[in-house]
């Protein structure tokens, strides 16, 4: 599809048919000296040329008038005159006169439709030809041209002067554009909805080859070149030309083109050229078999052999082409990738150059002189190039290399259709309590999201085969656009808005995470808690009180109110999470949809939607991790900061109904009995029993483990850790004693623990010991102390 776009001026590609000239001029060779023997020649030339107008609108007719006069020596059959646009008369004939291709050629000039046939002449006769209507072809480009009149413009006649057929009209034409075609047109092609990569590099790469994949130079006839082709595609595949001709498939030229643009299309250049090869013998006379011939024999490396090709080429017919490209131009391209491939670099710049300039939309140029220019070693005016080569313009280009980076332009597709896909909400917990409540809802989603996932997969896989399996009845163009839109929705996250939306809503989400961090801890752990700084003040509230269970009251009364704040600040942000993520999604889904809605194949569409409904899924999966995150803290410390404590807790029965035989008498409360059996010894006292083990690890230093049973509580101490000191006389022992220590009440659930020290002093006498205990230390580890140790 071309679409003006208006507000500059235009200029368009030429549309150029029948008989067309190839490129060569002095970009190719000079003309052979003459023979050493002149004999007799005729020698047409057009001795005079007017036009009937002096302004045309493309498409329209223009009327020629002009004499051919045969000044030679010998008579000259039945030829044909056609007639030429051109910018430069001089230029145009200078170049013919140096062309080596019969008829003699120029790149620039541009052929009109139609012949004007002229009688045969003998020598010192001429005619006149009358107004002979010449078609202006619709596409060529608007501007001031000069009519070049050419006689015996097929070359059957051999001349004694070859480079004096052509005469130019005294009249300038100018060409107009139809009425509402005014503006630069830019062709949306199928591959113009790729998006670009962010660099050149591996097409850089890929050009560089051609600076190393070198053929030597060496020159075929057409029928050399003909006979070389075939062998090579002998060589490749044995009988593979028999066999084609055999399928019938080659038959007429029509078929033989058809089969070998759908061979090229499945990767089978070998056949395409086999096919265009047959389609030349069944219609020699039509030029655009060897023109096409001579791309795919680059293709395969036998550049010598398309030159000569393409040489042969001239003179012969060619249909209207693709786009209103010039087939000359089309053929400048493929002699030059074939100068690149036999080391003639500057030979090929020039054609490339003169390519682009004649016809703008030529793209392949511009690839042409990307690979030139990689091969000199200017590695960024070639990706310039490059840049510029996925462009299809018909925008007049400089003649002189670029210096910008070119833009891609925005590609030819309705967007407008597309509509926003909603989001599913999250239910949101509104109070602490609720938030335990709510946990098992929020995991029972996350969980969920596994078997979507997976039905995901499961019907892109499908889809995808089905379009694999499918392909063969598409065009290449159809699976190019479909893919290439494939890629557009791939990369929608990149769009600005899209983006901006995306950050909001990620602002969003980082402040749940801070709120959650400053509450309960984690991230680098820089601050304290909210919660560990209660924690921490609920401990020192407690150290050394003998209330029973003051940590739990002293947290619970502090944390509870504290989570209630940090909840509704919670609540509020993820509210607010939810707006953002709405908004994101919808900007995003919409214009996924509406790149959608341009696929044909509705299975391709579906497969997008699929894609669609997984990135919803994940935008809705931040919402419910944050969810779970809180709502598993809040459940992992609801009886600190959301349960009230119970009655059994605020108000502890009392150990009343623990067995004892009351206090010692005071006489005999330090009073304790020892049996010493090796490393261990036991004492029996009126409160308690307690078993000790100590062992000496070095002078004055043991080690000891202390087991004390209460009578009066039914609780059970450990005391572990190291001990010394020393006598003084042979009556008092002074010590130290400090370990770690454990209680444990008569159910068997920890009570406390800790680290003790303390001093003690006994005197011995016999077998009795008396031991007295002063001051010693408790270093709890809990807050939870229970009288009776």
């Amino acid at each position: 599809m071309m679409n003006p776009r208006p507000g500059r001026p235009r200029h368009r590609a030429a549309l150029a048919a029948g008989l067309v000239t190839a490129v060569a001029g002095s970009l190719l060779a000079l003309t052979p000296p003459p023979a050493a023997a002149v004999a007799p020649k005729a020698d047409l030339r057009v001795t005079k040329a007017t036009v009937s107008t002096t302004s045309v609108v493309e498409g329209d007719e223009v009327t020629v008038t002009h004499t051919v006069a045969n000044v030679g020596r010998r008579n000259a059959p039945a030829t044909s005159t056609r007639v030429y646009l051109t910018t430069d008369v001089a230029a145009s004939l200078a170049e013919r006169r140096t062309s080596r291709t019969n008829p003699r050629s120029a790149l620039f000039d541009l052929r009109l439709d139609g012949e004007a046939a002229v009688k045969a002449l003998k020598a010192g006769a001429k005619q006149n030809v009358r107004a002979v209507k010449f078609l202006v072809p619709a596409g060529i480009p608007a501007g001031d041209y000069r009519v070049l009149v050419c006689a015996d413009d097929l070359g059957k006649v051999g001349e004694a002067e070859e480079a004096d057929n052509c005469r130019a009209a005294t009249k300038t034409v100018q060409v107009e554009e139809q009425v509402g075609t005014e503006g630069d047109l830019t062709v949306q092609t199928f591959s113009d909805t790729y998006r670009w990569p962010d660099d050149e590099a591996d097409a850089l790469q890929f050009v560089k080859i051609f600076c190393t994949s070198t053929y030597p130079v060496k020159k075929y006839t057409l029928g050399s070149a003909l006979t070389s082709v075939r062998d090579y595609l002998d060589e490749k595949a044995p009988g593979g030309i028999a066999e084609l001709k055999a399928t019938g498939e080659v038959s007429t030229p029509d078929a033989a083109q058809k089969t070998a643009a759908a061979a090229l299309a499945a990767g089978s250049p070998g056949i395409a050229l086999a096919a265009l090869l047959e389609a030349h013998r069944l219609q020699p006379q039509r030029g655009s078999h060897l023109v096409n011939a001579a791309a795919l024999a680059t293709s395969v490396g036998l550049p010598n052999q398309a030159i000569a090709l393409l040489d042969a080429a001239v003179g012969r017919e060619f249909l209207r082409t693709p786009l209103g490209i010039p087939p000359q131009a089309t053929a400048a391209v493929i002699r030059g990738q074939a100068l690149v491939m036999t080391g003639r670099s500057d030979a090929a710049e020039r054609l490339f150059a003169s390519a682009k300039q004649l016809a703008p939309l030529l793209s392949e140029a511009d690839a042409g002189l990307a690979t030139v220019a990689a091969c000199k070693g200017q590695d960024a005016l070639a990706m310039r190039y490059i840049r510029r080569s996925r462009i299809r313009s018909d925008e007049e280009v400089p003649k002189t290399p670029p210096t910008e980076e070119p833009e891609q332009p925005t590609p030819d597709l309705d967007i407008t259709r597309g509509e926003a896909v909603p989001l599913r909400q999250l239910p949101i917990a509104q109070t602490p309590s609720q938030a335990v409540t709510m946990r098992p809802v929020y995991k029972e989603i996350s969980d969920g999201f596994q078997a979507e996932i997976q039905a995901n997969i499961d019907e892109a896989n499908r889809i995808e085969q089905h379009l694999r399996d499918t392909d063969e009845a598409r065009t290449r163009a159809e699976i190019d656009r479909r893919d290439s839109i494939f890629v557009l929705v791939y990369r929608t996250h990149l769009d600005a808005e899209v983006e901006a939306a995306q950050d909001a809503f990620y602002e969003e989400i980082d402040k749940l995470t801070e709120i959650k961090e400053e509450f309960w801890g984690g991230g680098t752990g820089e601050v304290q808690s909210t919660y560990g700084r209660l924690n921490d003040e609920a401990w020192a509230a407690c150290a050394g009180s003998n209330i029973p269970n003051c940590f739990e009251k002293e947290i619970n009364s502090t944390c509870r109110p504290a989570l209630v704040t940090a909840h509704g600040e919670w609540r509020s942000t993820i509210q607010d999470a939810q707006t953002r993520a709405n908004h994101y999604f919808s900007v995003w889904s919409k214009l996924m949809t509406g790149l959608a809605a341009n696929l044909v194949d509705e299975e391709a569409h579906q497969l997008m939607l699929n894609h669609i409904d997984g990135l919803e899924r994940d935008v809705y999966a931040h919402l419910v991790q944050q969810a779970g995150f809180w709502t598993h803290l809040v459940n992992l410390y609801r009886d600190h900061c959301v349960d009230p404590l119970p009655a059994e807790v605020l108000d502890p029965p009392a150990n009343e109904d623990v067995a004892s035989p009351g206090n010692c008498e005071k006489g005999l409360k330090n009073l304790s009995l020892r049996a010493s059996l090796g490393p261990t010894s036991l004492k029996v006292s009126c409160e308690r029993i307690e078993q000790s083990f100590s062992a000496e690890i070095i002078p004055l230093l043991h080690v000891f483990v202390d087991v004390k049973f209460d009578f009066r509580t039914g609780n059970v101490s450990f005391w572990a850790g190291a001990k010394g000191g020393g006598k003084v006389g042979n009556v008092v022992d002074a010590g130290f004693k400090s370990g770690i220590y454990v209680k444990v009440d008569q159910q068997g659930e920890l009570v406390d623990t800790g680290w003790r020290v303390g001093p003690s002093a006994k005197v011995v006498g016999g077998n009795a010991e008396f031991t007295a205990y002063k001051d010693e230390i408790d270093l709890s580890f809990t807050s939870s102390l229970t009288p009776g140790y």
